[in-house]
């Protein structure tokens, strides 16, 4: 089982991975030009998202650890 951290870098792998692709794609119209500069913007709004969700999973120390069973820290 994955933990949230785990999922988290796949997710920020899979972003780059586009941004990358957008990055290096040719435009081919003029109208192309603008789709292709809001899909960058919204590509590296993704990646700073997911970077940061990333970045705050590292801080915690539970988020090492796959999520198998219930929590045992309850409050009663």
């Amino acid at each position: 089982m994955y933990s949230d951290l785990d999922r988290a870098r796949q997710g920020w792998d899979r972003i780059k991975d586009d941004l990358r692709a957008l990055e290096r794609s040719a435009v081919s119209e003029p109208d192309d030009a603008d789709r292709r500069e809001a899909m960058l913007h919204l590509t590296r709004l993704r990646a700073y998202i997911a970077l940061g969700r990333v970045n705050e999973l590292e801080r915690t120390g539970h988020a090492h650890k796959a999520c198998e069973g219930p929590p045992h820290n309850r409050l009663f």
